[in-house]
C-alpha cells in the first residue's frame, strides 16, 4: 500500500519537515507533486495514524494499492499478447487517431489512466465491472501513436471510449470502411445533382 500525501508550496514549508521524519519521500509525477512512502498492507495501526495525522492538518491523503502502479513491464507483456495487424507484431494501429505504426514507434497507453485509476473511484469501478484487477492488466492498455499518447494525458472521458473502441485494429478499419462509403454515398449525389439540375454540363463549359 502506497501513501500519499499532497501538498501546496505553504503547507510544505510547514509539515514538510515532519512528513519527512516519518520516512515520507517527496516526488512529483503527472498526478502532482506529494510525499510517498509504502505501507505493508497489515500495518493497519500505521495507516491509521498517517490518515488522522494528515486529517488534523488538513492534508489530502491518499492510498494506493499496489496494482494500481506503473509496473516496469506493461510494455513488454503488451507486445507479448497483443500482435497488431493481421498477428505479425510488426504493425500496429493507434487506438486514438488509426494511424498504422511500426512496433518501435508504437507507445503503449494505459487506457484508464494510472493517475484516474488512483484517486478516482468511479474509473477503479470501471476497471473492476470489467474483471481488471490492476491497472497494467493487458486489457486496459493499447497501441498509441506519441502525439496522441501525450494529448491525452491522463485524461478520461471519451478518450476511454476511443481507447476501447480503437483497441481492436477491426474496429478501426471498420470504422474506417465506413467512413469510406459514407463519403462515397456522399460523392454520388453531388455527382447525381449536378448532372440532373445541368450545373455538370455549365462546370464543364466554364
Amino acid at each position: 500500500m502506497k501513501v500519499k500525501i499532497y501538498t501546496g508550496i505553504l503547507k510544505r514549508i510547514i509539515f514538510g519537515r515532519s512528513i519527512k521524519k516519518m520516512n515520507f519521500h517527496f516526488q512529483k509525477d503527472e498526478s502532482g507533486k506529494y510525499y510517498r512512502k509504502h505501507y505493508d498492507d497489515d500495518d493497519k495501526e500505521g495507516i491509521r495514524e498517517i490518515k488522522k495525522y494528515c486529517r488534523r492538518r488538513l492534508l489530502r491523503c491518499t492510498l494506493n494499492d499496489d496494482s494500481m502502479e506503473r509496473s516496469t513491464t506493461y510494455r513488454a507483456n503488451f507486445f507479448k499478447s497483443d500482435k497488431g495487424i493481421f498477428g505479425g507484431g510488426k504493425y500496429y494501429f493507434c487506438a486514438y487517431c488509426g494511424r498504422i505504426l511500426t512496433k518501435s514507434k508504437a507507445t503503449v497507453d494505459h487506457i484508464i489512466p494510472i493517475a484516474l485509476a488512483n484517486r478516482s473511484p468511479r474509473h477503479k469501478r470501471m476497471l473492476t465491472i470489467r474483471g481488471i484487477k490492476t491497472v497494467n492488466d493487458v486489457r486496459n492498455l493499447t497501441a498509441s501513436c506519441l502525439k496522441c499518447n501525450s494529448r491525452k494525458g491522463s485524461s478520461g472521458g471519451l478518450w476511454i471510449v476511443r481507447g476501447y473502441f480503437g483497441k481492436s485494429w477491426i474496429r478501426v478499419m471498420l470504422k474506417e470502411i465506413i467512413l469510406l462509403l459514407i463519403g462515397g454515398i456522399a460523392l454520388y449525389y453531388l455527382c447525381n445533382f449536378l448532372y440532373n439540375t445541368g450545373l455538370y454540363e455549365f462546370l464543364l463549359e466554364k
